[in-house]
């Protein structure tokens, strides 16, 4: 009798593990273009459906919200996301931080505070009483790290009253030189992007991680091995050239030490929630 149950439980894992792999998500968290971001990312779900020989579907999904609601509605395998989301997920789903990205030689990028080049803004304590805008509402570099840097300089909500999100790094700095707002708070990445067009850069934040593949836990141990291996193992230049990136690696342990206390800071600026 035990014999027969235990030969029926293996009977059902095989076919549960054949079936759950049918098809792999690979949902992307845009950072403002999602049509450039699908197209690169489009490569990355080829290469892994041909190294795993299993279809994988890519989502590129505009909003934080969207990508929870994906999580419910969809069961999501692999996430590509800010290290602040990756925490935000780890708090709701069986996910781990598999691997970084790299981009030009570096896992970790800078949060900056932005403002135009002709403003009289010299200086952090110059943003009292000032507009300020954000890239993200909750994101690392351009959220979370511009924040941090006003918290260590004793800036709270309400010296910035007129605190908002524009949803994306380019909506942010556009605001910036239209006048819409005084300062914004983006990626380094993207401000560099501008320093031609009108602003400079006021501060840079300490460094945090880029961009986290989040791989579900909830996936078969054999499958989530090999998910992870074909991510490491990535060396095919054509793929890392159509992905504009250098590769993907191993986080580092101490890598998220910096945003674990992100919840607190984002406390401190309620307006944002």
């Amino acid at each position: 009798m035990v014999r027969n149950l235990n030969k029926i439980l293996l009977i059902f894992l095989l076919f549960f593990g054949i079936t759950y792999a049918e098809t792999i998500t690979l949902a992307v968290l845009s950072s403002g273009k999602p049509v450039e971001e699908y197209k690169r990312y489009k490569n990355l779900s080829k290469y892994l459906s041909k190294e795993l020989d299993i279809p994988v579907e890519i989502v590129i999904v505009g909003k934080v919200k969207e990508l929870f609601q994906l999580y419910e509605d969809k069961h999501v395998d692999i996430s590509i996301t800010c290290p602040v989301v990756y925490f935000e997920l780890k708090d709701r789903k069986n996910i781990e931080a598999a691997a970084v990205i790299k981009i030009n030689g570096k896992i970790k990028e800078s949060g900056v505070i932005v403002v135009r080049k002709d403003s009289n803004i010299k200086t952090i304590q110059d943003l009292r009483d000032k507009k300020l805008t954000l890239g993200s509402s909750i994101c690392a570099s351009n959220c979370v790290m511009p924040l941090y840097v006003l918290s260590k300089e004793g800036i709270t909500y309400r010296d910035i009253p007129d605190l908002w999100s524009s949803g994306s790094d380019r909506a942010a700095i556009l605001a910036v030189i239209a006048g819409i707002a005084d300062a914004a708070g983006v990626k380094e990445e993207s401000a560099l992007q501008f320093k031609d067009k009108g602003i400079r850069i006021l501060t840079k934040s300490p460094y945090v991680p880029r961009y986290v593949v989040n791989v579900s836990k909830d996936l078969p141990p054999e499958l989530y091995k090999k998910i992870v291996n074909v991510f490491y193992n990535l060396k095919d230049e054509e793929t890392l050239k159509r992905l504009k990136i250098d590769g993907f690696e191993k986080p580092p342990k101490d890598l998220f030490d910096i945003l674990k206390d992100y919840k607190s800071i984002l406390k401190r600026y309620p307006m944002l929630q």
